[in-house]
């Protein structure tokens, strides 16, 4: 299990664009992958359940992988994060 907590740093936080990008590289291994974001606990390879997490811009979050392509998915969420999801 690797983990890493992240500040998300889009304008409009996680809305749908991101959130989209997220579960799609999330669905690309078949490693658990969920999102820890104040008392919530999602499963990041769901669309409608990152959106329901409700995470603002500045909010900080935690990406947890367990399974097989575990370090690959957390690799690419940070970098998708840090980049603001090529958005802005």
């Amino acid at each position: 299990m690797v983990q890493a907590t992240l500040t998300v740093n889009n304008v409009k936080g996680l809305h749908i664009k991101p959130a989209g990008e997220m579960s799609r590289i999330a669905l690309s291994r078949p490693c658990r992958v969920y999102l820890r974001v104040r008392e919530y606990e999602v499963n990041a390879k769901s669309v409608l359940g990152i959106l329901s997490a409700q995470v603002k811009c500045g909010e900080q979050i935690t990406v947890v992988c367990d399974g097989e392509g575990e370090e690959y998915v957390l690799k690419e969420i940070e970098a998708a994060v840090n980049n603001r999801f090529g958005i802005e």
